[in-house]
């Protein structure tokens, strides 16, 4: 079998877009964790208030938290995302959505849980990624999960 050769093609992105939370959106993610966290003391469910207060600490960090910078890098052995490596034989099928405002690259992996990557890319970088890919994997019709769209309407 002809071994296929890449060309490398490599560029970074942040790991997710960040939208700056205002001080009204982490006091009411307080107060509601303090409510929820005292509604559950009140009925004597201790392990549930402790998740509740750990829950609304870590969003609250989460809201906070700039993203990092991920290194993305397509090759011969396959696609890098930061220090993951996935070999072309894990990856079922890619799809580039463009949108007026973005463009992602989705790949689609042989993964149970979560098995589609939303990869953000400069809108230049499109058509050269797709040709590169098209020699090693196909084409296929792909959309964004439901709960990255949920959570990105909420603001995350």
């Amino acid at each position: 079998m002809e071994e296929i050769i890449l060309k490398t093609i490599t560029w970074s992105a942040p790991e997710y877009k960040h939208k700056e939370k205002s001080m009204d959106f982490l006091w009411a993610i307080g107060l509601i964790t303090i409510i929820a966290g005292g509604v559950a003391i009140w009925l004597s469910n201790y392990v549930f208030a402790i998740f509740i207060f750990i829950a609304g600490a870590t969003l609250i960090l989460f809201s906070i938290r700039h993203p990092q910078e991920v290194s993305f890098s397509i090759e011969t052995e396959g696609l890098t995302m930061s220090k993951d490596k996935y070999p072309w034989k894990r990856i079922k099928g890619f799809h580039i959505k463009r949108e007026f405002d973005y463009t992602n690259l989705l790949i689609l992996t042989d993964k149970y849980f979560l098995p589609v990557y939303t990869i953000p890319l400069n809108p230049d970088m499109a058509n050269e990624i797709r040709e590169e890919l098209l020699k090693v994997t196909p084409n296929i019709e792909l959309e964004e999960s439901k709960s990255m769209i949920f959570m990105e309407k909420l603001g995350f």
